[in-house]
């Protein structure tokens, strides 16, 4: 795994944005992510539309590979770490949270979660189901739009199109960072793109393939 990263402060913390849609946070040993969506492609079969299973396995052993790198003690998840209900994909988690008993789970429940509450035992994880709060950073999984605290988010799968000669368009997935605020993309690689327009307030971070490419005006 080649792994880019860009440090940025933030609440007067160092955080570490990296090519593989997640932060590192060095002070507390914690990788971050959010829209993990495992057991979509499961759900997407059983309505008739052909994923692989792959999907999901893959993304398992990004996390894993992050993991082992940073050496990690602590993954906070800011939702939808589930994207139905309980299939054999999800079946694969337990086995994941298996092979890192020292791992500490936090989960911020997202709009997916919902079937999420019935696995806490089995999984190992910490639930919140609203939002957690670590050295003055909020975690929840919509965006806010109160600016009175320091808040990372997820939801919104953010992404950039970027205008490429003669007339094409390349999407990218990014974060969005502002001074109060950081929005991440979606874990998966199977997930949509929204490349809504960006506000002024914000920066971005797009990522494509190793690269991780500072953005600030659009």
């Amino acid at each position: 795994m080649n792994i880019k990263e860009h440090k940025i402060t933030f609440n007067n913390q160092e955080l570490l944005l990296n090519n593989q849609r997640t932060i590192y946070w060095p002070a507390e040993n914690a990788l971050i992510l959010s829209d993990l969506h495992l057991g979509k492609a499961a759900h997407f079969r059983k309505h008739g539309i052909p994923i692989p299973t792959e999907t999901s396995t893959s993304d398992l052993q990004r996390l894993a590979d992050l993991i082992d790198h940073y050496q990690v003690t602590n993954l906070l998840v800011v939702g939808d770490l589930i994207h139905a209900g309980i299939n054999l994909e999800v079946e694969l988690l337990k086995k994941f949270t298996q092979a890192y008993p020292q791992l500490i789970v936090h989960l911020i429940a997202g709009n997916h979660d919902k079937q999420v509450k019935k696995l806490v035992d089995q999984l190992g994880l910490i639930y919140h189901s609203d939002q957690f709060e670590l050295m003055q950073i909020h975690f929840q999984h919509q965006p806010s739009s109160d600016n009175t605290f320091f808040n990372i988010s997820g939801h919104i799968h953010p992404g950039i199109s970027i205008l490429l000669p003669p007339k094409k368009q390349l999407r990218l997935p990014c974060f969005w960072v502002s001074e109060k605020q950081i929005i991440l993309p979606a874990f998966s690689k199977f997930t949509g793109l929204d490349s809504r327009e960006m506000p002024a307030t914000y920066c971005c971070y797009a990522i494509q393939d190793d690269l991780l490419l500072p953005i600030t005006n659009r």
